[in-house]
């Protein structure tokens, strides 16, 4: 325990008090009750999920600037909270931090192998980025975050995660919406293949791999700027210092916004390559069009992004032309549209269709 206690601290990390037993078992109740209801595809039990969360040890703790509000500690399963939190805001941030808890995989030794989506090795972790972005996803939408339309680094985006992790929450609900979000949360939950292989099927392989390079990249400039951001409050800088360190923040913000949008291009083109290239018929031609108009709903916008709606106008023209060539054979030759023509055309049949989400819109 005292070596426990010495790591803890190296990060900053000094326990104040334990979280009393009536506590525990009131935050044991509410995350239990919350994966049983709105999360069935996990299909838990609620009794043994609530006996084994009463059991895990929980701390107030002082935590260092810059650090989340919450910890969970593989090495003794306990869970770390700052200071000065409400029990209500605990109980939500537990809820992310017990999906860290159940998703653990270890070794004979108790080494940890796999958390989720993560992987690790002897010298790095992988997927951990994506692997955040997917509990925190799950944690949002069970515990009821209200979602919003925020503004980080010039991009304008809709969040289901406005405090914690927003713009990877973005990232990784494009992707959950291409691959289905029960696959997504299983394979985060219960740490198995199913989400990669899926996730590499609707993209390609190089594709999934530089899209999950992408995340952890935002995630490791984002820790960049706390970390400078928290020079510029607690260090006593010269003039010159200090406009070195917001210039390196500044150059770090532009590089997530470009990063952010190369991604979401990536995600954009790589998956309906994969979907075009699989239409047979009418209805694959106007399930593709849902798909592409969903993601209007998704996506995050800068000034000067036009990327995204050149992409629009150009796939419902393809998608116009592969619908006339399979419900009309014989004609030789499609007579080509103006692009608005395209568009209003696309806009009432979508408009037409089921308005339910068919990639499980009960959900997300």
């Amino acid at each position: 325990m005292e070596s426990i206690t010495k790591e803890l601290e190296k990060n900053g990390i000094k326990i104040i008090c334990p979280i009393n037993t009536f506590n525990v078992n009131e935050i044991g109740a509410y995350v239990s009750k919350l994966l049983y209801s709105k999360l069935p595809e996990l299909k838990i039990d609620y009794a043994a999920t609530f006996s084994k969360i009463s059991r895990i040890p929980m701390y107030i703790a002082e935590m260092p600037y810059g650090m989340s509000d919450a910890c969970y500690f593989y090495k003794n399963e306990s869970i770390y909270f700052r200071r000065g939190l409400s029990f209500d805001t605990i109980k939500k941030l537990a809820f992310h931090e017990l999906l860290h808890h159940f998703q653990e995989v270890k070794d004979s030794y108790g080494k940890l192998h796999r958390l989720g989506l993560c992987t690790y090795t002897n010298l790095s972790a992988y997927g951990n980025a994506l692997n955040e972005a997917s509990v925190q996803l799950m944690s949002a939408y069970a515990t009821g975050e209200q979602k919003d339309t925020v503004k980080y680094y010039g991009v304008t985006f809709p969040t289901d995660s406005p405090s914690y992790y927003p713009m990877l929450c973005n990232l990784v609900k494009q992707v959950g919406y291409a691959c289905g979000f029960s696959i997504l949360f299983e394979s985060t939950f219960y740490a198995n293949n199913a989400f990669f292989d899926k996730f590499k099927e609707c993209f390609g392989e190089k594709n999934a791999f530089k899209i999950q390079q992408d995340f952890e990249k935002i995630m490791m400039i984002e820790e960049k700027i706390i970390k400078l951001n928290e020079k510029i409050q607690t260090e006593d800088m010269s003039y010159m210092k200090f406009k070195k360190v917001s210039d390196t923040v500044s150059r770090y913000k532009e590089d997530i916004k470009n990063t952010f949008l190369s991604t979401q291009n990536l995600i954009i083109t790589s998956f309906f390559s994969v979907k075009m290239k699989s239409i047979v018929n009418a209805n694959d031609v106007e399930e593709t069009r849902k798909y592409l108009y969903s993601f209007t709903n998704l996506i995050g916008m800068s000034d000067g992004y036009t990327f995204f709606n050149d992409f629009y106008v150009k796939t419902i023209s393809e998608l116009d032309n592969k619908y006339e060539q399979i419900t009309n054979p014989a004609v030789p030759m499609v007579v080509k549209k103006s692009a608005f023509s395209h568009i209003i055309e696309s806009l009432k049949r979508i408009f037409t269709l089921n308005k339910a989400d068919e990639k499980e819109s009960s959900h997300i």
